[in-house]
């Protein structure tokens, strides 16, 4: 999902290491996931005055590949907060288990799940995982040969992030992740989805620059680590971190560049953890990442003729086409297990059940936002129809027959981040008005996400703070007809939930007190959530064979689902 919040990832044990990085809102024009139409790509229009930043025109800077490049590069970011310690913890092992929580409720308004799943177990090789990315949790981010990032950089520029705070340290698991994945071992975590920092690995992202050994080395022994303690791990090859380099050279995604620099790093990385990781992402979330190319502050780093108009759509076009590289890559190189990308967003339901507008609407969202990327691999190698006839071939560049050829099922299976489902209304001025009038505010999707149904006023779900309108509500009601669209629209024989969450009610007053109200609502959210992927499994056919909790910080909530049903293997497959 495009956050307006970067969720903070409280990892057990060393939770208070973590500052929360909160992006300010800097709504689309178009309606967009942050604002109205959740995953839309922005409109036409010119986005809102920002704040002066600080970066050299692109193509300004040389690329020299010395260390002295490399440290003009890290001077673009500024001061950079040292780590703490510099050293691997190890964990004393075995890591103890709390207790399950005393029953919250009564039984008849929160039954334990052994009173409700009794006959039900989830499929053999099942995973039940953890998500996190690498910006937001390791930290040490000028270490061991590291090379800036998008947002090492992009954190630093002004009233970026609402507290002013870095991921410089963040949660430290570049030094804690031993901590960390025996942590998760030791309640019955089968699996951990984490990011690779391209950054870590070729410092300046170009193909033919120097390869960072130690960053190839650090992952290599958490991918060990974590296999030592039977946690499988499950790899992203970028999620959102872009080299700085890159951006500086040829404005990153927004140049066709960029494809062949991916995949040079996608080959480094199969071949050296082939055998080790059985399950990769090449992309998290790309209409996420897309959308950013034309937003503050990312916006002033875009490849030359292209615009804040276009760019989301060249970065699409860019995007997909390195990802279809790498699969290709992956395949030809023999690399053992699956791959994919990671989708996000949601098809949605018609706010008005009478409207035949709102029911167009809802099939617009779904085809400007996970059928961009989704159609190309999944269906036909091409983009979904109504965003053709929508966008000229001067905003949305139309594929060659070998392009097509190379993306069409170009992925093994279907990830989803599936935070929630919500209603879809037409926009007030009529689809047929929207879709022809480029200044309208709402093109080009031309829908807008509810958060309310249309009859009472009935909120789809409980938001994240009661006075807000933040896109992130808890909709578990809504997960199995969600899968189900999916399904339906994308069909594939395996589906993973490759993240799922909510955020907790008034996150910035943490307290001791608050903390042990959010162990509760997190658990009754997770036992819900996980609850309707069962029931999706075996009454829907469904073919779901893992989820991830976004991110490492349902500890207890695990542990009251494991210890009020006593099955273990029911849950850890």
């Amino acid at each position: 999902m495009q956050r307006l919040l970067i969720p903070v990832l409280l990892l057990a044990g060393h939770a208070s290491a973590a500052n929360i990085v909160q992006p300010i809102a800097r709504s689309l024009t178009a309606t967009s996931s942050a604002a109205a139409s959740s995953s839309t790509p922005p409109s036409a229009s010119s986005p809102a005055a920002s704040p002066a930043v600080s970066l050299p025109p692109v193509g300004s800077i040389p690329r020299d590949f010395s260390s002295q490049g490399l440290e003009e590069l890290w001077s673009l970011v500024g001061p950079v907060e040292p780590p703490p310690f510099t050293t691997t913890r190890e964990p004393q092992l075995p890591i103890p288990v709390p207790s399950a929580p005393p029953a919250l409720y009564p039984t008849w308004y929160a039954p334990e799940p052994s009173n409700i799943f009794p006959n039900l177990s989830l499929p053999e090789g099942f995973l039940f995982g953890v998500a996190t990315s690498a910006y937001q949790v390791e930290g040490a981010t000028k270490m061991e040969g590291k090379g800036p990032t998008t947002w090492d950089w992009a954190s630093r520029q002004p009233d970026f992030i609402q507290d002013n705070t870095t991921a410089d340290v963040t949660d430290l698991n570049y030094y804690l992740y031993k901590e960390d994945a025996a942590r998760a071992a030791a309640i019955g975590i089968t699996a951990h989805s984490f990011s690779i920092s391209w950054a870590r690995i070729y410092p300046f992202g170009v193909a033919g620059s120097p390869l960072n050994q130690q960053g190839l080395d650090h992952y290599s022994d958490v991918i060990d680590y974590h296999l030592s303690v039977g946690v499988d791990p499950v790899v992203t090859l970028f999620h959102w971190d872009t080299p700085l380099a890159l951006i500086a050279y040829y404005g990153g995604f927004t140049s066709p560049e960029i494809v062949d620099d991916f995949v040079n790093y996608a080959k480094t990385v199969f071949q050296a953890y082939n055998g080790r990781v059985k399950t990769w992402y090449t992309f998290n979330e790309p209409s996420v990442s897309c959308g950013w190319v034309s937003q503050y502050p990312f916006n002033v780093s875009m490849a030359p003729g292209v615009n804040s108009s276009t760019a989301p759509y060249q970065c699409a076009y860019n995007l997909l086409r390195a990802h279809a590289g790498a699969v290709k890559a992956f395949r030809e190189m023999g690399i053992s297990g699956e791959i994919a990308y990671k989708n996000n967003d949601f098809v949605g339901t018609p706010w008005r059940s009478n409207s035949s507008e709102d029911t167009e609407a809802v099939e617009r969202h779904a085809e400007f936002g996970i059928g961009l990327y989704a159609n190309p691999v999944y269906i036909n190698g091409d983009w979904p129809e109504i965003v053709k006839e929508t966008l000229p071939e001067s905003y949305l560049p139309r594929f060659t027959a070998e392009e097509s050829a190379d993306l069409k099922g170009s992925a093994d299976f279907f990830a989803i981040d599936a935070y929630a489902s919500q209603y879809i209304a037409a926009p007030a001025s009529g689809i047929e008005s929207c879709a022809t009038d480029m200044s309208n505010p709402a093109w080009p999707a031309c829908n807008s996400v509810m958060l309310y149904d249309s009859n009472a006023g009935w909120a789809v779900g409980p938001s994240p703070d009661p006075a807000s309108d933040s896109w992130l509500q808890a909709t578990p009601q809504m997960l199995r007809g969600y899968l189900q669209q999916l399904h339906a629209r994308w069909p594939t024989n395996k589906m993973y939930i490759s993240e799922f969450g909510m955020d907790e009610p008034y996150e910035s007053m943490r307290t001791e007190m608050y903390q042990i109200t959010e162990d509760s609502t997190t658990t009754n959210y997770f036992m819900t959530n996980l609850g309707e992927a069962l029931l999706a499994i075996h009454e829907d056919g469904i073919p779901l064979m893992g989820t991830f909790s976004w991110g490492m910080s349902f500890y207890k909530a695990f542990l009251y689902i494991k210890e009020t049903d006593g099955r273990k293997n029911r849950y850890d497959g």
